[in-house]
C-alpha cells in the first residue's frame, strides 16, 4: 500500500486539575505495565490523581485546517 502524506501541526495537551481547578497536572512517575496507571501532581496544590494510558502534558497533531 502506497504511503499518504498530509500536513499536520502540533498542540499541546494539558489537563486541569480537579481540585484547585487552576494547575496544571504533570506525571511524576512511569507507567505501570500492568495496569497503564500514569500517577500525576498537580504544580501548584500538589492534589495526585492517576490516568491510564494518558500522560500530561503531551503533544497531539491535528490536521492542518482543524480548529481547535
Amino acid at each position: 500500500m502506497p504511503e499518504v502524506k498530509q500536513e499536520v501541526k502540533p498542540i499541546e495537551v494539558n489537563y486541569l486539575c480537579d481540585s484547585c481547578g487552576k494547575g496544571m497536572m504533570a506525571s511524576c512517575g512511569d507507567m505501570d505495565a500492568t495496569t497503564g496507571d500514569i500517577e500525576h501532581r498537580c504544580l501548584i496544590c500538589d492534589h495526585r490523581q492517576t490516568f491510564q494510558w494518558r500522560a500530561y502534558p503531551r503533544i497531539d497533531h491535528i490536521d492542518i485546517d482543524e480548529k481547535i
